[in-house]
């Protein structure tokens, strides 16, 4: 690798967001993916609990699922491993690494009372029957215990209506409310909290899974004549118009036919760039979800995360490219994307197939950098 294709590779990897396996320094499987991760600069790690092909493989095996998750450690043990954790990401890949999570709440936290850590967010439907004194409350304590364990921001709040009451977000409680003034409400308390503290915050999943049938973990949803984007997006609207709008908007896999009936939303130029950047005027990250999810096209022969859906997200502006390289594939084995997702976007630019090139690359790294956490 010469030196000038190691700085291209370094300047593209800063727009990914990886997840990496292992908990502890010294890990062979945690070493091996930061040793990649090194080399192409990843500018983001997203941590996670359980490590979903470990966790398939327990119960594949007649394991019971509360056993499974429990054995199945992805980078989460305890909070001083986190914090021992997040100092090694740090020294590995640098001090301007951004280190996020999902701590939405209910079924979706990472750090959870039976590993020492205080207790989460109730769901988001619990959260927004609270009293608003109570909501603030325990927004205010979680945010508080994410900053102490070293993350950088949260991949929260949910701002998704809850439109389809038996749909895959809502069915887990993980909407606040299908009332868009409720949701706007509850995502500004936890916005608040998170920015108190100094955490970046993360609106999903646009332009809104609440009507949608499917889960994009394992589908890709089209967002039919059951959603209606007046109402859809009044949350998105007001809180991106807000004088400090969320540092971070994240699109859904979901294709939405009425701006692009041929790509989701995570890889749609007319989406990202035409109604994000340019009709919503938001200036902050836009980030893709996992492309390691079905409805982000199918993962690669060599495991997990779709290059192809990357250089799409890429060229239709995305900021932050997240692969949380825990869907595909088997548990051990499979060497960490990041390196072919690098190659892939350095192709891409070099062949001019991003507007601006690389000026506009680096201008996207520095709105991934701004993500990182002041003291």
């Amino acid at each position: 690798m010469t030196r000038s294709r190691d700085t291209l590779l370094r300047r593209a990897g800063a727009l990914l967001s990886v997840g990496v396996r292992g908990a502890r320094p010294g890990d062979p499987r945690l070493e091996r993916d930061l040793d990649l991760c090194a080399e192409v600069g990843v500018g983001s790690v997203v941590l996670f609990d359980v490590d979903v092909p470990h966790y398939r493989a327990l119960l594949a095996g007649g394991v019971e699922a509360a056993e499974a998750r429990h054995a199945a450690v992805r980078n989460v043990e305890s909070p001083a491993q986190v914090r021992a954790l997040c100092d090694h990401l740090r020294d590995r890949l640098g001090d301007g690494v951004v280190i996020l999570v999902d701590q939405e709440g209910g079924q979706v936290a990472r750090f959870r009372p039976e590993r020492g850590f205080a207790a989460s967010l109730p769901s988001a439907t619990a959260f927004a029957a609270l009293p608003a004194h109570a909501r603030r409350a325990a927004a205010d304590a979680q945010a508080r215990e994410l900053a102490d364990l070293g993350l950088d921001g949260n991949l929260a709040p949910v701002v998704d209506l809850g439109s389809r009451p038996e749909g895959p977000l809502a069915a887990k409680e993980r909407t606040f409310s299908a009332d868009p003034a409720v949701v706007t409400t509850c995502a500004r308390e936890v916005i608040e909290a998170q920015r108190a503290m100094g955490l970046a915050s993360c609106i999903k999943h646009f332009p809104g899974l609440g009507s949608a049938d499917l889960d994009t973990h394992h589908a890709r949803p089209v967002l039919d004549e059951a959603f209606d984007a007046e109402v859809e997006l009044a949350p998105w609207r007001a809180l991106i118009a807000d004088p400090l709008p969320p540092e971070i908007v994240m699109a859904s896999h979901a294709v939405w036919p009425a701006v692009d009936p041929d790509r989701p939303a995570s890889l749609s130029h007319a989406v990202l760039t035409g109604v994000i950047r340019e009709e919503m005027g938001y200036e902050g990250v836009i980030s893709t979800d996992s492309l390691d999810m079905a409805g982000a096209g199918p993962s690669t022969a060599l495991g997990s995360g779709s290059v192809e859906a990357a250089v799409a997200a890429l060229c239709a502006g995305a900021d932050l490219l997240m692969d949380a390289v825990n869907l595909a594939g088997p548990a051990e084995g499979i060497e960490h994307p990041a390196r072919r997702l690098a190659e892939a976007l350095v192709d891409a630019v070099q062949q001019g197939a991003v507007e601006g090139g690389w000026a506009e690359i680096d201008r996207r790294a520095q709105r991934v950098r701004s993500l990182r956490r002041t003291r």
